[in-house]
């Protein structure tokens, strides 16, 4: 078969266009083969558990707002309850009231005083009715101040129910993240070597020192040295088991001190100083507020670090900032 010019034409650019893409194809296998896979270092899944940890911390603080809501939610419901017992009274007061002056007079009290032809009687019978209607008037101003402090606990306790849904919800949100975000970080981990997974896994439970520590600060890092070993859980607040502001916490509430449940309000709780303050039974943080531990002395600090570890001593390394109880 013969073969035009134009169709040759056609032909020829067919097979260039094709060799070109089977040229370029090969040339993207090559490089993506060539190019080597990113390295996962273990600062790398540091950082993966740090994220978890602070949606984790997130969780804590939202679980404090739910607590605190639904006690405000209570302390409203008993508050309503008190005010309708004397809404009803009022109300039933009043509406007896009004039912016997009915009886008493139906056309009303100022109607017997019309055929009075006595001057004192009337006079009289007027007060009587005037301090009457004033009473009354008392009476449902009382009502009405009743009834508006009632509506406006019941419009608080509706906003107080709305918060709470949307924290649970949130608190929801956050727990999918977590699992998700975990599952991420245990993806990396698998990525180092084996040694190195031995040593991110691997806690450290010796000191080498005695600690200089006297009162609440001796008596709280007892207590957190006596959980040693006791592995890191979310959201964990004892007795078996720890995050670390949970950890924390409890640490200082067996020494009489009372801190709050989330890093963040932690450090708000405490007197601010510099890292080159430290003493032992020093709080130090996180610069985002995500990790908190008990400073021990000698550049050691003991916490809870994350899953896959327990309650250890570790170093100052990531610790930015530092807050004295009491």
């Amino acid at each position: 078969m013969r073969v035009t010019p134009h169709r040759h034409t056609t032909t020829r650019r067919t097979l260039i266009a094709l060799a070109s893409v089977t040229a370029l194809s090969a040339g993207l296998i090559v490089g993506a083969q060539a190019e080597p896979d990113k390295k996962v270092t273990v600062h790398d899944v540091e950082q993966a558990f740090h994220r978890v940890e602070a949606v984790s911390e997130q969780v804590n603080g939202l679980k404090e707002q739910i607590k605190q809501t639904k006690q405000e939610i209570d302390d409203l419901s008993e508050d309503i309850d008190r005010q309708m017992v004397g809404y009803r009274a009022q109300r039933d007061a009043l509406s007896s009231a009004i039912v016997q002056q009915h009886m008493d007079a139906p056309l009303g009290p100022t109607v017997n005083l019309l055929g009075s032809r006595d001057p004192e009687e009337f006079l009289d019978g007027l007060g009587a009715v005037q301090a009457l209607n004033s009473t009354r008037a008392d009476a449902l101003e009382s009502f009405g101040r009743t009834a508006k402090q009632l509506k406006n606990r019941k419009a608080q306790l509706e906003d107080r129910q709305k918060s709470l849904k949307k924290d649970q919800k949130d608190v929801a949100k956050k727990k999918r993240e977590i699992r998700k975000k975990y599952q991420a970080a245990k993806a990396e981990l698998g990525l180092l070597s084996a040694a190195d997974q031995a040593a991110f896994t691997t806690s450290d439970l010796n000191l080498g020192f005695e600690v200089d520590a006297s009162g609440r600060a001796a008596r709280a890092i007892q207590f957190a040295q006596a959980q040693l070993g006791d592995p890191y859980v979310y959201g964990g607040t004892g007795p078996n088991s720890w995050d670390c502001s949970g950890l924390v916490m409890k640490a200082y509430a067996a020494a009489g001190v009372s801190l709050p449940r989330v890093v963040g309000p932690q450090y708000s709780a405490t007197r601010h100083i510099s890292m080159g303050a430290l003493q032992p039974g020093d709080l130090v943080f996180y610069g985002d507020m995500s990790h908190v531990g008990i400073y021990v002395g000698h550049g050691k600090v003991i916490h809870a670090p994350h899953p896959g570890r327990s309650v250890e001593y570790t170093g100052l390394g990531g610790f930015s900032k530092a807050g004295r109880v009491g």
